[in-house]
């Protein structure tokens, strides 16, 4: 039988002593915060960078190098803070911190929508 999350101890079928009902709730909640955090900080952000935008307060030019320079130094660590402890263990992070790194290297990535510019 699969592990739900992968644990070490051979006789814990689903990974920690949980049963699996316990899991899908744990990462119900862990997805709907997730989810409501971003929804927030998409608004905060549309609205200063609109802000600025109008303003001509900010170059589009320096806030893509500043996003590319970011990515590649803080997005892991922003990524397991928001994952939590439960999804970090059934998700591939590595592989998943990496596909963002990259995406954020693209002009596509590092513009965003383009609200500043």
């Amino acid at each position: 039988m699969e592990r739900f999350p992968p644990g070490g101890d051979p006789a814990d079928l689903n990974g920690h002593g949980h049963d699996e009902e316990e899991w899908a709730e744990a990462l119900t909640r862990s997805v709907a915060h997730l989810a409501a955090q971003l929804t927030v900080n998409q608004i905060r952000l549309r609205a200063l960078a609109t802000e600025l935008g109008e303003r001509a307060l900010v170059d589009p030019v320096a806030i893509a190098e500043r996003v590319r320079a970011i990515a590649k130094t803080e997005t892991g660590v922003y990524l397991r803070e928001n994952l939590g402890e439960s999804l970090i263990e059934v998700i591939d992070v590595e592989t998943l911190e990496q596909d963002l790194v990259d995406y954020l290297q693209t002009d596509e990535g590092s513009e965003g929508d383009r609200v500043i510019g």
